[in-house]
């Protein structure tokens, strides 16, 4: 994607979330700019259904661990595995978040994150992510149809990645925005999704974006 478009994108995200927030009763405008939109996501009443799919904090390995994977060059990791081998993805020092570095991976590593519990997506849900973002920039995050078989973790993690390369996944308009060093929460549009059980994904590079995730939870706008 061009950077104009990209930009593009973004105004579209900014008009769409100035929706979302309406919907779910916070006062949002959509000719305000992302800087002052972005932080009302945490006005959100309390209440409206959501699943969290991760957490941040001490307990973030022993609950989230074997359920979300990552694929890298090295193969298929829960991120409890993932790591044991990484030791600055999710650790003390960045309160157990899920921080795509360059101290463990250099520059410009391209990994792949599924979480392998499949959640009900519908037009009404929207994905929230808060994380921190050293720039703005393109992103790709994907939904993955639940499959009917019975598989290990490890299977539904290759499944969900060789849907994604083999392009049978529902593309979610998606980019990193620069956080200044702070953590934001954004909300991202499924409305053109059909109603079904989907395994969420997403990539993260660790240039200049970096990202560093603290929650992921599924909401739904309640209309």
């Amino acid at each position: 994607m061009s950077i104009a478009n990209y930009l593009t994108a973004l105004d579209a995200q900014r008009d769409q979330l100035a929706r979302n927030l309406t919907a779910m009763g916070v006062q949002a405008s959509e000719s305000e700019k992302l800087n002052t939109l972005v932080p009302k996501v945490l006005q959100i009443p309390s209440g409206k259904p959501e699943v969290t799919l991760f957490r941040n904090g001490n307990d973030a390995l022993t609950t989230y661990g074997e359920s979300i994977y990552t694929f890298y060059i090295d193969g298929y990791r829960s991120i409890t595995g993932f790591a044991d081998v990484y030791p600055h993805f999710c650790c003390a020092e960045n309160d157990y978040a899920l921080y795509y570095n360059q101290p463990d991976f250099n520059w410009g590593a391209v990994i792949y994150t599924m979480c392998i519990t499949p959640v009900r997506i519908t037009p009404a849900s929207r994905i929230l992510l808060t994380y921190k973002s050293g720039a703005t920039d393109a992103g790709e995050m994907w939904l993955v149809r639940k499959s009917s078989q019975q598989m290990s973790p490890a299977e539904t993690a290759r499944f969900i990645h060789e849907q994604i390369q083999n392009n049978n996944a529902v593309s979610v308009p998606f980019g990193w925005l620069g956080s200044v060093g702070n953590y934001i929460a954004v909300l991202h549009d499924c409305s053109s999704v059909s109603a079904d059980d989907y395994y969420l994904a997403w990539k993260a590079v660790t240039d200049n974006t970096s990202p560093m995730i603290r929650t992921i939870k599924v909401l739904e706008v309640m209309t």
